[in-house]
């Protein structure tokens, strides 16, 4: 490649530059594909569609619940130490523009052992008021009735990281750079042995409960 004497002259200043401003690049996260239940019963597996002639934009996300092949029939048991899913689905949720801004393409999730409720994690949740995972449950779960077709989740409430984290930890001015660790880091999540309440204990140590059934969340003082 050659040089003109001007191009010459500017390129040495246009490299001092570049290496003067600091690199705020990190690591991509993560794009799970498929989550199990911590028993190991149920899987759930992300779908993206995305718009047509628009591959960068999602156009839905489709989360489907399968149950584990217990393969019930002896004849057709297989003696392995593996996992095998069946192939219905038990039940999914469907994300698209009527019901998330913007439609996640890579949404993490959690599933509880009886396969009964799906917890989607807002992995760029930062304002206090903003949604900082969704519960949805199966939509018979209660006795509703059942209808034809596939059986999509019924959505029971949104919870915002001003229910969950403690109130001190909200700067009146906010910097989120992709080296920000996500709301969650450093915290953990369990199911109640019942499944119907989700425990999470936040970096500070203090603790949440999050009722499935109606999203009501009580919480308790950081522990020492």
């Amino acid at each position: 490649m050659r040089l003109t004497r001007q191009t010459a002259r500017l390129f040495p200043l246009s490299l001092m530059l570049a290496c003067a401003v600091p690199a705020l690049a990190g690591a991509l996260p993560p794009c799970v594909k498929a989550v199990s239940s911590k028993n190991g019963n149920f899987l759930v597996i992300s779908d993206v569609q995305l718009e047509p002639g628009n591959g960068a934009r999602v156009q839905q996300v489709s989360l489907q619940v399968f149950p584990k092949e217990n393969f019930i029939n002896g004849k057709d048991r297989l003696t392995l130490p593996a996992t095998y899913w069946t192939n219905w689905v038990h039940w999914s949720v469907v994300l698209d523009s009527s019901n998330a801004h913007p439609v996640p393409a890579c949404p993490l999730s959690l599933i509880s052992n009886d396969g009964e409720f799906l917890i989607v994690l807002n992995m760029y949740a930062a304002g206090s008021t903003g949604s900082a995972l969704r519960i949805y449950r199966r939509r018979d779960h209660t006795g509703d009735p059942i209808r034809e077709g596939p059986d999509h989740g019924v959505f029971i409430k949104d919870i915002t990281l001003k229910e969950i984290w403690p109130a001190d930890k909200f700067p009146s001015v906010e910097t989120v750079t992709d080296e920000t660790p996500q709301w969650f880091a450093g915290g953990s999540f369990e199911f109640s042995t019942d499944c119907q309440v989700l425990v999470h204990q936040t970096r500070w140590s203090n603790t949440v409960r999050i009722d499935l059934r109606d999203g009501s969340v009580s919480g308790t003082e950081k522990t020492n």
